[in-house]
């Protein structure tokens, strides 16, 4: 049976033919494309012609991060970033730039989230890990596991300054809100216990370590100078973030990612293995109400700047989902909605920002 170009005797009809199919396909492509534009900036324009609320997350699985309309609780872009292993994101609103740490290619990708995509990479070390970046956005510090490494980068320049040896397996990282300390929990699994470490951002000597539970995370407290360590060994450690002294300890069960409100007086700490959430009160150091229930592996969270809101990520090899749950003025928590994201959500960060800057 003949093909049915070769029925076409007029060359000009056959080379037409083509022309237009393949307008036809560009045009698709194109429809597709501005149909994803379309749907990211309808979002933006639901939120308001001057700011947007997001909370992206970190799909170490799928190697994507999805942006989620942190005021309608819609998922509204995916972001795939090819060859990638996501593992936490930070933004720096002195740099209106979201940073995505990638365990896969021993990198972070700098992303514009006004479009959203990614503007360039930053070569550090093997075994991304935890990241922070301080509140004036002068560094941002990865921890790389394998290498036991933690890098620094200059995030005016983009690029890697200093490179410490940490002589251990770094895991969590958080530096202060003025920028002059970084603290770095450590595994030590020959020693009898995991340590904190203390680094100055400026000479990037330690400065101190403290002693504390099994699987430690960070978060400091910069008007009252603590930091908080949940350990999933089953305790919240409060340390003295001039010296790392220990201020107090009480026990929490499956204690593991932390996260706190705008004005300090609230953390909200996940109890990984049981599935629950636990609200601390900062002032007296006591839990709030009844450790709100959720999905199993409550892993990483974060809390709208108005404290109305909380996201928790929930991960695994099998896992796509995001919590949403309700703060209500005595800060207890009440579940409102459950997301789906991409394979494994990791790492997520919340951000206000202003829309005019584009």
């Amino acid at each position: 049976m003949k093909s049915k170009f070769r029925q076409l005797k007029n060359p000009i009809v056959f080379i037409g033919l083509l022309t237009g199919l393949a307008f036809m396909s560009l045009s698709c492509q194109k429809q597709s494309n501005e149909l994803q534009q379309e749907t990211y900036d309808t979002h933006k324009a639901k939120q308001g012609p001057q700011k947007e609320e997001i909370v992206v997350v970190a799909n170490r699985g799928s190697g994507s991060i999805s942006f989620i309309d942190a005021i309608s609780d819609v998922v509204v872009e995916t972001l795939p970033i090819a060859g990638s292993e996501p593992m936490y994101v930070v933004y720096a609103p002195a740099h209106d730039r979201i940073y995505v740490g990638d365990r896969a290619q021993n990198k972070v990708h700098v992303i514009n989230p006004s479009v959203p995509e990614v503007e360039s990479a930053i070569d550090v070390g093997n075994g991304v890990f935890h990241m922070w970046a301080d509140g004036n956005g002068d560094q941002l510090w990865v921890n790389n596991d394998v290498d036991q490494t933690t890098s620094v980068i200059d995030l005016h320049a983009n690029s890697v300054i200093e490179t410490i040896s940490i002589g251990a397996k770094p895991h969590d990282v958080f530096v202060s809100e003025d920028g002059s300390r970084a603290f770095i929990s450590v595994f030590k699994p020959d020693a009898d216990a995991d340590q904190v470490f203390m680094y100055s951002t400026s000479t990037f000597q330690k400065t101190g370590e403290q002693d504390v539970g099994r699987d430690p995370h960070l978060y400091h407290l910069s008007r009252k100078d603590k930091l908080y360590v949940p350990c999933q060994s089953g305790k919240v450690y409060a340390l003295d973030g001039s010296d790392l002294s220990i201020l107090n300890e009480n026990d929490y069960a499956g204690a593991h990612g932390i996260f706190g409100t705008l004005n300090q007086n609230t953390i909200f700490v996940t109890n990984l293995p049981g599935a629950q959430i636990y609200s601390i009160n900062t002032i007296k150091d006591k839990l709030i109400g009844t450790p709100a229930t959720t999905d199993p592996i409550p892993h990483n969270l974060v809390v709208n700047k108005k404290a109305s809101k909380l996201f928790v990520t929930h991960s695994g090899g099998t896992a796509n989902t995001v919590s949403v749950f309700d703060i209500d003025p005595n800060k207890e928590l009440s579940f409102n909605t459950t997301l789906t994201v991409e394979n494994n959500p990791f790492g997520l960060a919340y951000y206000m920002r202003h829309t005019n800057k584009d």
